[in-house]
């Protein structure tokens, strides 16, 4: 299964039209942030990151350092959780778009 780092790469946008593309990623990343499951993932993965780390770092004696990378890390794998999620939203927003284009080119 291949990795994709960004939406340009995934097959369910490449009949889209770059601008299209941008904006069907728009709604579907703004619809993955509007699930309270997203949030709440998001919130665990960070506490724990940021605790993990700053547990690891107190045990070097730097706490603020330790802090900061398992946030990073954390921003890592929220990233990756926020674009399975935009991902899964991708065919239905597609859906909509295309219904939406026929309404307006019938009217």
């Amino acid at each position: 299964m291949p990795i994709h780092w960004s939406y340009k790469s995934l097959p369910e946008l490449s009949a889209l039209s770059d601008a299209e593309r941008k904006d069907v990623w728009k709604k579907a990343i703004w619809q993955a942030y509007a699930q309270w499951q997203t949030l709440l993932a998001s919130a665990i993965v960070f506490a724990l990151m940021v605790f993990l780390g700053s547990w690891l770092g107190s045990t070097f004696g730097h706490d603020f350092i330790g802090m900061i990378a398992g946030a990073a890390i954390a921003s890592a794998i929220v990233d990756r959780i926020v674009f399975r999620i935009a991902r899964s939203q991708l065919t239905r927003i597609i859906a909509r778009t295309g219904e939406d284009q026929d309404a307006n080119g019938r009217a």
